[in-house]
């Protein structure tokens, strides 16, 4: 891959890591540490990435170790590049493990300048949020988990942080990281799983700063727009989402991708998914019928 010109900010956006404490499988047949070694690895070559985002569900168990694994992994490769890395939670994620470990989400490297927002808060009922300076760029990350629910909202405490962080114009816009993407599920297990208020998400973008928002959660990657910023889903670190199959229902393949995204000094904008090569590729890790996916989407979205 080529290096970015000058005064281009390369991320390397990762989502939906699903780590565990205990080394357990997620969904009893993929092992997500060795899968993100293997992507890290895979990605060692890629030369000028300037930050790393973690778009949530970066644990499945929401496990201090889970959180210790991905800042010892992803944490330690940005640092090796003199990168910046930032993660926010989902709706896998606790934000008490989280906290403890990643604290507000933002570690910076030789590439970023002094962090502008510290953590404040550790009661869980709080959502996580960072600001951070990168070559030029605001990066911001928003919680949109819900404690114990697996759709999304940005409630009120984040809707005015997120405000209130782009206020005034950064040297050269500003990147927001989130998990529940803006924009139409897949699936209708994802639909019943979607963030709840992107209308509300919209008026704060519309007229902004922000280059671009980058959020995960569909394990696929999508790109589409809200309030006119382009929104860029990336591919699941844990598994491939089918998006081809029946509405209903609920199937993912064996795979791991990430998204390499370059945003020039003047807003350009390229992003370019990268896939893992494995021999196991494409079996079915997960499916879900249409009566089992109902049932989750019932437990597990707004009453």
């Amino acid at each position: 891959m080529q290096t970015p010109a000058p005064g281009t900010l390369r991320i390397l956006h990762l989502s939906d890591t699903h780590l565990t404490g205990d080394g357990a499988l997620h969904q009893g047949t993929v092992d997500t540490t060795a899968a993100l070694e293997a992507l890290l690895d895979h990605l060692g070559a890629v030369d000028g990435v300037g930050l790393v985002a973690v778009s949530g569900d970066v644990s499945e168990d929401g496990s201090p170790e889970s959180y210790a694994t991905v800042r010892q992994l992803v944490g330690g490769w940005a640092a090796q590049r003199g990168a910046a890395f930032v993660a926010v939670p989902g709706n896998h994620d606790q934000r008490a493990g989280f906290r403890r470990v990643l604290f507000d989400g933002h570690v910076l490297g030789e590439g970023g300048q002094e962090l502008l927002h510290t953590m404040e808060h550790h009661d869980p009922s709080v959502p996580v949020r960072g600001q951070s300076l990168v070559v030029g760029r605001r990066v911001v990350t928003v919680d949109t988990s819900v404690p114990g629910a697996g759709y999304g909202e940005i409630g009120a405490a984040a809707l005015e942080h997120l405000r209130a962080a782009l206020a005034e114009p950064a040297p050269h816009g500003s990147v927001v990281v989130l998990h529940h993407p803006p924009l139409p599920a897949p699936t209708a297990l994802h639909d019943a799983l979607k963030l709840r208020n992107p209308g509300e998400l919209a008026a704060v973008l519309r007229d902004s700063d922000v280059r671009v928002v980058l959020a995960g959660h569909y394990h696929h990657h999508f790109a589409g727009s809200l309030a006119g910023v382009p929104v860029l889903v990336a591919p699941g670190v844990a598994n491939d989402a089918d998006v081809t199959g029946p509405y209903d229902e609920e199937t993912a393949l064996v795979g791991t991708g990430a998204l390499v995204v370059d945003v020039a000094e003047d807003g350009s904008l390229w992003s370019t998914p990268v896939r893992v090569p494995r021999p196991d590729a494409d079996q079915r890790a997960l499916h879900l019928d249409a009566e089992t996916s109902a049932r989750i989407a019932a437990a597990a979205g707004p009453a």
